[in-house]
């Protein structure tokens, strides 16, 4: 339940970061009456783009810095490494987010991280076993 309350903080404010500039920059291109077929692909560009550097920088930065991102951190759990309780690296910490982000959308595949995470005795989800990590309780 901690992982689902982290989310729920977390989410929000995902959408706010990378919704806010994308909004702003359509504000922008409107005002400066750029034409809709390039105005459409300045702004697709720049969804992608943002939406990249969102994937590869909150959630991996979070939690080789901090052990957490800021819905973990208020929560009180943090990932560690299972082989020392250290920190993951910023690589390790891009993996696990890419392989959460495949298991979460693909609905047999959520269903099997559920469970693995519920069935096993540290709690971890498909994406912490191919990294080596494990979520904790801080708190």
């Amino acid at each position: 339940m901690r992982r689902c309350a982290a989310v729920a903080i977390d989410l929000p404010l995902a959408m706010a970061v990378v919704l806010g500039p994308l909004l702003a920059l359509d504000r922008i291109l409107q005002a400066l009456a750029v034409p809709d077929d390039r105005a459409g692909t300045i702004w697709l560009t720049a969804a992608v783009a943002w939406s990249c550097v969102f994937v590869l920088g909150y959630s991996p930065v979070c939690v080789s810095r901090w052990g957490g991102t800021l819905g973990k951190r208020v929560i009180g759990v943090e990932v560690v490494r299972t082989s020392d309780g250290a920190r993951l690296g910023y690589g390790a910490a891009v993996l696990r987010h890419i392989i959460n982000l495949v298991v979460t959308t693909v609905p047999v595949f959520l269903a099997a991280n559920v469970s693995a995470i519920n069935l096993s005795s540290n709690r971890q989800g498909i994406h912490d076993k191919a990294v080596g990590s494990a979520v904790i309780h801080r708190r």
